[in-house]
């Protein structure tokens, strides 16, 4: 399977004060990039519905080795493979104008049987995912201490603009909570984010994030009607 290859132009809307973009922006450039890719490959969105399925993300880890600013143009790549017989593993990974990586992706993804809501295998869903995966691009997934400084709890309830077409709340929501109800350290921005999706929420659903931070490192729980919906670890610099 051929890696697929877009360049894009940061837009305002994806950027903060600083002018430069919004971490969360880069998880929303990673969908973006899988559901192309599968596209092209005949299993993308369209394809897997049409057949009772949907393309699940279990688990990210990304990188940003630098944020591009505003009107910057970036080169995105990416491809896949399978990683287990019931997950896909896929890299994204931006680069900047002179070629040099800015920002790495390295996504695990199942299907979802839509009626009974559980994992499919791969094969028996007849997706064309090569049998070989991608190189892993990222470091292990960040391990957070248990002796870690409780910041306390925030609690939203889900809303319009976090949904998305699959009719549950989009992925990179998670992170835009965690960043929003959190005192961020000074001067500091996340270098390296782990997320893990335990459980999909839905639109009006109260939920509540617990902080914990052990120095340069924060973990933020996201839970609801008594289960775990995700954990994001990050690595501040």
């Amino acid at each position: 399977m051929e890696d697929l290859i877009l360049t894009h132009s940061i837009a305002s809307y994806e950027c903060g004060q600083d002018l430069l973009l919004k971490p969360e922006c880069y998880l929303l450039f990673c969908q973006e990039m899988a559901e192309l890719h599968a596209s092209r490959n005949k299993m993308g969105y369209d394809w897997v519905m049409e057949h009772g399925m949907i393309w699940v993300e279990v688990q990210g880890n990304f990188e940003l080795l630098r944020r591009p600013k505003w009107k910057e143009h970036v080169s995105l790549r990416t491809n896949t493979g399978q990683a287990s017989p019931l997950q896909a593993r896929r890299f994204v990974e931006m680069s900047d104008e002179a070629g040099e990586v800015i920002g790495r992706a390295d996504l695990m993804w199942a299907i979802i049987d839509i009626r009974t809501r559980r994992p499919m295998p791969l094969r028996r869903a007849e997706l064309n995912v090569p049998a070989t995966c991608p190189p892993s691009i990222t470091a292990e997934p960040l391990k957070f201490p248990e002796d870690a400084e409780d910041l306390g709890i925030a609690y939203l309830v889900t809303s319009r603009r976090d949904i998305d077409f699959n009719g549950h709340i989009n992925n990179s929501a998670y992170l835009t909570w965690a960043l929003d109800t959190m005192p961020t350290p000074p001067g500091c921005a996340p270098r390296r984010i782990h997320v893990a999706y335990k459980h999909e929420s839905m639109l009006g659903e109260p939920l509540s994030i617990s902080h914990r931070v052990s120095g340069l490192l924060s973990q933020h729980r996201v839970e609801g009607g008594g289960k775990l919906r995700a954990v994001i670890t990050m690595a501040w610099a």
